[in-house]
């Protein structure tokens, strides 16, 4: 009987990839729970607000190949075993480090921040049958965290780091064009960042932990720079005349040809773009609606998107000439094998966007 696992376009090795080619956020793997608490964009001046801060990466000693060996030596302490990672290369500015023996496996550190990702390889993972001794819940986390605490990678301030979920990746196997099962592989623990309160979205301020089986690592990404703080002047600002200006026309460009878009709405966040710049932005979202194939019924296609609060922005944004500026987890290098889906748990989002 012929059977084959299914291809789920996007899936990830380490992180889904999400359709939506209207999005900004989506684009970047950056769902969070922290976006459904969303508000209308303030009426009175930015400035009366609570005083804003930016943040910048804490300078750091920029790694050579030996460096970037060593991150990757220290995780394989933790890991699974078995896998070598014999070739190196460096491209656009990152130590990608592979495995001959098995395609999915990958290092790749980035030589300016320190962030990396690493992959321990899933050809174990590939057979029928769900991975055995999956930790769930709770569990799961503290696992995480203990593999973290054990590699030195834990936030100096532990506060900062949250819990943004648990939840995992799946295979899914067809036959004769029939799905026939759907097999539990790794469990995914995701965390996030707060800072004074506000929720940090966007490239940076993420920690992945994937476990397989026993509770083994299996993979993790780090995009977490150290950070200080930088107090914003009232000049630095834009107006609250000049934001919703920037939004209403980020909203024509984006979606000029829908026939109405519905439920604006959004929430001020900081913007970590995991190059070491975090600032306040305006987190948008609204559903443009556009005409169905019978042109009778509507369909909403979800948009989302940022607006810088500073008149300057250091950060790179979505919107940028410079969003291909890539960082670790955030190119195809790192999707090659596509048998995984993302799942998620209760009460989080999945990494697929």
């Amino acid at each position: 009987m012929k059977r084959m696992v299914s291809v789920i376009t996007g899936a990830a090795v380490v992180c889904g990839v999400a359709t939506g080619v209207f999005s900004d956020a989506l684009s970047q793997n950056v769902i969070r729970p922290e976006q459904k608490i969303l508000r209308v964009i303030p009426q009175k001046p930015l400035v009366l607000q609570r005083s804003l801060v930016r943040y910048q990466a804490v300078p750091m000693r920029t790694l050579d190949r030996n460096g970037a060996r060593q991150i990757l030596e220290r995780l394989q302490k933790s890991g699974p075993g078995g896998v070598g990672f014999e070739k190196a290369e460096m491209v656009d500015g990152r130590y990608i480090f592979t495995s001959p023996d098995d395609p999915s496996a990958v290092c790749d550190v980035d030589a300016a921040t320190g962030s990396f990702l690493v992959n321990f390889g899933l050809k174990r993972y590939s057979g029928e049958g769900s991975t055995r001794n999956l930790p769930s819940g709770n569990r799961a986390v503290e696992i995480a965290r203990s593999y973290l605490s054990e590699t030195g990678y834990l936030p100096a301030n532990e506060n900062e780091m949250v819990v943004a979920g648990v939840g995992g990746l799946d295979m899914a196997v067809a036959r004769d064009g029939k799905q026939a099962g759907r097999y539990r592989k790794l469990v995914t623990v995701r965390f996030s960042r707060v800072l004074n309160g506000m929720p940090v979205q966007g490239p940076g301020s993420r920690m992945v932990v994937h476990l397989g089986e026993n509770s083994t690592p299996a993979g993790m990404i780090r995009n977490w720079t150290e950070v200080k703080a930088v107090a914003v002047s009232k000049e630095q600002l834009k107006s609250s005349e000049a934001v919703r200006g920037e939004t209403a026309e980020r909203l024509r460009s984006i979606a000029g040809k829908a026939r109405e878009v519905r439920g604006e709405k959004s929430v001020r966040v900081l913007y970590d773009d995991g190059r070491g710049n975090i600032e306040p932005a305006m987190y948008v979202t609204a559903e443009a609606m556009y005409a169905g194939p019978k042109q009778q019924e509507m369909v909403a296609v979800p948009v989302d998107f940022y607006v810088p609060l500073l008149r300057n922005p250091k950060a790179l944004y979505p919107f940028m000439k410079e969003r291909e500026n890539k960082v670790p987890g955030g190119d195809s290098r790192q999707r090659s094998l596509r048998l995984l889906i993302p799942r998620s748990g209760s009460g989080e989002q999945s990494d697929q966007k």
